[in-house]
């Protein structure tokens, strides 16, 4: 079996991606279907699908795969890794690959059959559904939100590169798996984000703790988008996650 990992649904806008694409490290970048498409989707169903068919490509071929989540790509990714796992292997073959790790980038994680909206608290959130299956930003501004420690200029680029979320991609229950109890996870926990403040980031993780999952942290004096505003912080969290991945992954 090679041990080469695959990192999937890498966050838009890393700056130097080159640098995650050395040796035998391949990177992939999916598209989601919750954001983005003509109409709102019903459910996390079909995001989570398009992750596990790239998961699933992967470790055919024999390779290890890593996820990299960023903010609710925490749910959808964390919930993909089921059945190819060391732990439940019910979707691999022998002698494929499996997902080895799991790294989240200030990212939601959240139990089995929990929502976002069990999460936040509705009187204090920026956003709230709207009427036409579109989540609304209706408390805050983009640009504070997200890219508070960009200068105004890529603050302004970014915001307008920001696309419409399905409310019911964030309200969908049934979807949502804990992958992170089934393999080691690294979070970066981002102090200066104004989307998911480092404490609820910090009570996430103690919460994952609580329940027996393998979370290594670190923080970084960054916004919400660490990947744009301190990139070479970033990637250096991933590869040492990677070390860190294949080693518990040779011991097992």
């Amino acid at each position: 079996m090679s041990s080469t990992p695959t990192l999937l649904f890498r966050p838009w806008g890393l700056a130097q991606p080159g640098l995650l694409e050395q040796g035998d490290l391949a990177t992939a970048a999916p598209g989601l279907e919750f954001c983005g498409t003509e109409e709102p989707v019903e459910s996390l169903a079909g995001s989570i699908s398009q992750v596990q068919e790239l998961i699933a490509s992967e470790t055919a071929q024999g390779n290890n795969v890593v996820l990299v989540n960023h903010s609710f790509g925490g749910c959808v990714g964390s919930s993909s890794v089921k059945g190819f796992t060391q732990k439940d292997p019910s979707k691999l073959s022998p002698g494929s690959g499996k997902v080895v790790g799991i790294i989240q980038l200030c990212a939601f994680t959240p139990p089995s059959k929990t929502t976002l909206y069990d999460i936040i608290n509705l009187d204090t959130s920026f956003h709230h559904s709207g009427p036409d299956g579109w989540e609304l930003i209706d408390h805050g501004e983009p640009t504070d939100l997200f890219y508070n420690d960009l200068s105004p200029e890529d603050a302004q680029l970014w915001k307008g590169q920001l696309l419409k979320h399905s409310t019911a991609s964030l309200k969908d229950r049934e979807s949502v798996y804990a992958g992170w109890a089934d393999v080691p996870v690294w979070y970066l926990l981002c102090t200066r984000d104004q989307a998911i403040p480092v404490q609820i980031q910090e009570m996430m993780v103690a919460a994952a703790r609580d329940a027996g999952a393998d979370f290594t942290t670190k923080s970084l004096d960054s916004s919400h988008s660490p990947f744009l505003s301190k990139p070479n912080d970033t990637i250096e969290f991933i590869l040492e996650a990677l070390v860190d991945f294949k080693a518990k992954s040779s011991r097992s």
